[in-house]
């Protein structure tokens, strides 16, 4: 296995797990939160998500945009156009959200953004599928 497929697949795997935890444990924790307190920890809880995500999302990126300048293929492709739209959901409808949310609490605000994070795990999971091609 080439070692940016080997790089790819890693950091896919790592995001759809981190992905999945968020959808399941803590998003829908966020709730139980009170409310004179979630403000804090949201905004803790952000920054570490991104030092969690931010440099493994930038690696899957890199990784995958060389594999597809390497070898211009359908199955180099796909992955290389989901992460577009993974990265475009992320920073155009995820980050907002959140925004919004560390301001203040708000239940349809949370539905939405559990909505969201699991239409990206679908995301990451079809990217998976491919990139299980090129193996």
């Amino acid at each position: 296995m080439h070692i940016l497929t080997f790089i790819s697949i890693f950091t896919n795997l790592y995001m759809i797990g981190v992905s999945l935890i968020t959808h399941f444990v803590t998003y829908p924790s966020f709730e139980l939160i009170p409310e004179k307190k979630f403000q804090k920890f949201h905004n803790a809880y952000t920054k570490k998500m991104l030092f969690i995500v931010g440099p493994i999302m930038i690696i899957e990126f890199v990784s995958v945009f060389v594999l597809v300048i390497n070898n211009i293929e359908l199955n180099t492709i796909l992955p290389f156009l989901l992460v577009l739209i993974i990265w475009i959901f992320t920073f155009f409808l995820i980050v907002p959200l959140h925004n919004q949310l560390e301001k203040n609490y708000n239940k349809d605000i949370n539905e939405k953004l559990i909505k969201f994070n699991a239409f990206r795990t679908s995301l990451w999971v079809l990217k998976f599928i491919f990139l299980a091609t090129i193996i």
